[in-house]
Order: structure tokens, then sequence, then C-alpha cells
């Protein structure tokens, strides 16, 4: 067998595998848990932005830069 008939025979399993599973997937349909929030952009903004900086100088002593 040569190199580009296994590479064909690949390539088909492949695409019969992941059609497979695409076929699975749209019968079963997404398993979400029970509880999850309901979260929105809008929610979860509140104007504030946590940067983990806390207003230090940049030389990592703690002490402002001037």
């Amino acid at each position: 067998m040569g190199v580009t008939t296994k590479l064909g025979l690949y390539t088909l399993g492949l695409v019969a595998v992941f059609g497979a599973m695409f076929g699975v997937g749209s019968l079963v349909g997404p398993v979400l848990p029970e509880n999850t929030p309901e979260y929105s952009l809008e929610q979860g903004h509140d104007g504030t932005a946590d940067t983990g900086h806390d207003d230090v100088g940049g030389n990592g002593d703690g002490e402002e830069a001037q």
C-alpha cells in the first residue's frame, strides 16, 4: 500500500469519525449543569477594573514612583 493510499484512508477515517460524532452531538444536544447562573455582560460589569496593581512604583519596593 502506497503512502498516498494510507493518507487517503486515514483522512477518510477521520472524516467518518468526526461525522459520526457530529451526528451524535446533534441528537443529544448540549448537556448543561442543572444550576447554572444566568450571566450577561450587563449584569456582571460594575465599572471598576481590577488590574492587579496597587498603584505602586515600578521598582517593586512598594513605594510610589516619583
